[in-house]
C-alpha cells in the first residue's frame, strides 16, 4: 500500500555537513535585499545574538527563495548582521544573489569561516512575517541561526532564518568517534 499527499509537498530538504555543503546550499536559492540598515544592537538583541551590547552591526533583511525563484513559496525570512566596517557587502550581495555573505566577506576582505554555529527550533511564524512567506500566522516555523566565527573565534556574521515548517527540513547525520 502506498499513501501519497493530494497536494505535493514543494518543501525544501538540504543537508549540509560541512561549510562547502553550505555554499551549495546558497548556490541553490535567491537572495533579494529588502532591507540595510547599520544598528547599535540593544540588551534584547544583544542576547538573542550572544553579542555585546551597545555594539555596531550592519543588518541585512533578506527573502529566500527557491533557485528558480518562486516568489509564490518563499524558502525563508533572513536578519543577517555582519561586522559593522562590511558596508560594500549588501551592495555586492544585490548583485550576486546567490553567493553565501560570508563568501562575500572573504572576497573583499579576507575573513575567511574557520566554524559556523548552528541552532535549530521550532517557532510560531511572527504575523509581519506571515504575508511576506505566503503562511499562517503562528503556523509552526524552523528558527535557523547560524553564527560565523573566524580563526580567532570572533563572531563576524550572525544569520537568523525564519522557515515555514513545510518548507524546510533540517537532517543531520551522527556518527560515533569509536566503533
Amino acid at each position: 500500500t502506498r499513501v501519497e499527499s493530494a497536494s505535493p509537498n514543494t518543501g525544501y530538504s538540504q543537508s549540509v555537513a560541512t561549510l562547502e555543503g553550505l555554499v551549495q546550499l546558497a548556490e541553490d536559492q535567491v537572495r533579494i535585499v529588502c532591507k540595510v540598515e547599520t544598528v547599535v544592537v540593544d540588551r534584547p538583541t544583544a542576547k538573542r545574538l550572544d553579542v555585546l551590547p551597545g555594539s555596531r552591526w550592519i543588518r541585512i533583511e533578506l527573502l529566500r527563495l527557491p533557485g528558480d525563484g518562486n516568489v509564490e513559496q518563499p524558502v525563508g525570512w533572513t536578519e543577517t548582521y555582519i561586522d559593522a566596517e562590511y558596508t560594500d557587502v549588501p551592495k555586492l550581495l544585490r548583485k550576486q544573489p546567490k553567493v553565501l555573505v560570508s563568501s562575500l566577506i572573504e572576497s573583499l576582505h579576507g575573513r575567511r569561516v574557520a566554524e559556523v554555529e548552528q541552532t535549530v527550533r521550532a517557532v510560531p511564524l511572527a504575523a509581519e512575517l506571515a504575508p511576506v512567506l505566503h503562511a499562517q500566522a503562528g503556523s509552526p516555523a524552523l528558527c535557523v541561526m547560524r553564527r560565523y566565527l573566524d580563526h580567532t573565534n570572533e563572531v563576524f556574521e550572525i544569520a537568523i532564518t525564519i522557515h515555514p515548517a513545510d518548507r524546510m527540513v533540517v537532517k543531520s547525520r551522527l556518527r560515533r568517534d569509536r566503533p
